[in-house]
């Protein structure tokens, strides 16, 4: 039965009681506690809980939620759309309540909990809405059982989104297109963290077709970027006080791979863009980490020496 009716049965039951027979205040209190109780127990049965990694994100990043849904009916569970609905809705809403952007429903495959356990489900919502401009959102999901006879709700989450400027930019044109896009490398500080994030913008629009966080970064050494004649973008940082890292992103956002460097006997690696128009990283020494486990496995321990030697 749906908490609504719960609710209006409860309240009916104790005015006919209260409106039948004379009952104490403090019979009538212990009454009204055990129907809300009961109704708490209905409301209960499924319980969904969101979550987000980190709640201020730059613009375009993927805004990542996990959703816990835990079955507490006693029974098995199945989630499944019914009709045009889907068992799962995400709600998002800019400052001030009006509501975002949504570019599509979700459409989630059904789902099967058994009695008494959870599912844990990731959301980006960059995926479901508009939510590239900068600005306050808040976020809630809710779930839908039994062909839409309940729905269940989860908290709500308060997340913020924001632009940088960059420290680096380059545009470019799309090989047998009109479409321009621009590259960007910015760098980001939170939580006595700094962080280097990289962005492919469609120029004709301004927004971010495309963010990335590339990871930690120390900035006592300057970040370099570059671009190669096939469009792809080197970024070049400093990630730890021992390494250098060298990361590729293509011209559509997608990361192509990272490798670590070490300074060599010319001093930092740095990127080089050759006659060619291939870029590459100079000066550096290319850190082998396989090579680095095996060298690391036949250093002896000092526990390893004999325990006596003898002349």
């Amino acid at each position: 039965m749906p908490h609504t009716a719960w609710l209006h049965l409860s309240s009916k039951i104790a005015w006919d009681m209260n409106r039948e027979c004379a009952i104490s205040k403090q019979t009538w209190n212990s009454l009204w506690a055990m129907l809300l109780f009961l109704v708490s127990m209905v409301e209960a049965q499924v319980a969904i809980g969101i979550a987000m990694p980190q709640n201020q994100l730059v613009a375009g990043e993927a805004a990542l939620v996990k959703c816990t849904i835990t079955n507490q009916t006693g029974s098995n569970l199945l989630l499944s759309n019914s009709g045009q609905l889907p068992w799962l809705e995400v709600n998002v809403t800019r400052s001030g309540g009006q509501p975002a952007t949504q570019s599509q429903r979700p459409n989630p495959a059904p789902v099967q909990i058994p009695a008494g356990q959870a599912v844990a489900k990731t959301i980006d919502l960059n995926s479901l809405y508009n939510i590239r401009e900068a600005g306050t959102y808040r976020v809630s999901v809710f779930v839908r059982t039994g062909d839409n006879e309940n729905a269940y709700s989860s908290n709500s989450i308060l997340f913020h989104t924001i632009t940088l400027r960059p420290d680096w930019s380059s545009k470019f044109s799309i090989a047998g297109t009109k479409d321009t896009r621009e590259f960007r490398m910015m760098n980001f500080t939170s939580n006595k963290q700094t962080m280097i994030y990289v962005q492919v913008i469609d120029s004709k629009t301004g927004n971010s077709l495309q963010t990335l966080n590339l990871g930690k970064a120390l900035l006592f050494r300057k970040p370099q970027a570059a671009i190669d004649k096939q469009q792809i973008m080197h970024v070049l940082y400093l990630a730890t006080p021992e390494f250098f890292l060298y990361a590729r992103i293509d011209n559509k956002g997608r990361y192509l791979g990272r490798d670590l460097y070490t300074p060599g006997a010319g001093g930092d690696p740095s990127l080089m863009t050759f006659a060619d128009g291939s870029v590459k990283v100079a000066s550096g020494i290319k850190f082998d980490a396989d090579a680095a486990l095996k060298q690391k496995s036949k250093i002896r321990k000092l526990s390893d020496r004999p325990r006596y030697t003898y002349n």
